[in-house]
């Protein structure tokens, strides 16, 4: 418990120090780590376009007009949630 009042206190004189609230602080927090969510899918998205040489609307559609091996489908759905997961992020930064 006392450990947890030191604690406490330097909390305040960080934020203080810094001219941070609790509220701008968490805002901030939130904005890094949607920043860190869209670069994680960027990432997985550059993956897969440098693995199969294409974007995935063109590989979307090659996929759909064959019978494709395990792997390959699961590809399809990583990228796909990639995708999607990076639209989302995206948009929610948008908002900002």
């Amino acid at each position: 418990m006392h450990r947890k009042n030191i604690s406490i206190n330097v909390m305040e004189q960080v934020f203080g120090s810094l001219n941070l609230s609790k509220e701008i602080l968490l805002n901030e927090m939130a904005i890094i780590l949607a920043h860190q969510q869209l670069s994680e899918y960027k990432m997985k998205n550059d993956y897969y376009e440098k693995k199969y040489k294409k974007i995935f609307n063109s590989f979307d559609k090659d996929f759909r007009q064959t019978i494709a091996s395990y792997d390959v489908e699961n590809d399809w759905m990583s990228w796909k949630f990639a995708i999607e997961s990076m639209n989302y992020w995206q948009d929610i930064l948008a908002q900002i």
